[in-house]
């Protein structure tokens, strides 16, 4: 995950309703970031103040060479520090 891929700035209540994952494996109710949902609420404790959540996406290139991802990273003092993915191919 390199910075040139950040695409928008988010917060935790968006990434939390924008990837919400429906499966009768994880319960009733849907989860955010299903099967990844322990790594989401881990990275959420390791959060400092003034960190920021950015969506990211590797370029097209990547995705053409079946190498692409996406995901939700923080970002701490303009540097990437973890990351999630929710796509790859």
């Amino acid at each position: 995950m390199v910075k040139e891929w950040l695409q928008n700035k988010t917060t935790v209540e968006e990434c939390e309703k924008n990837y919400l994952v429906k499966d009768e494996r994880l319960g009733p109710n849907p989860v955010p970031f299903g099967f990844q949902n322990q790594k989401w609420l881990e990275l959420k404790q390791r959060m400092q103040e003034g960190d920021e959540l950015w969506e990211y996406c590797s370029p097209p290139e990547t995705w053409k060479a079946f190498c692409g991802r996406a995901g939700v990273c923080v970002v701490r003092n303009g540097e990437v520090i973890d990351s999630i993915s929710t796509m790859m191919n």
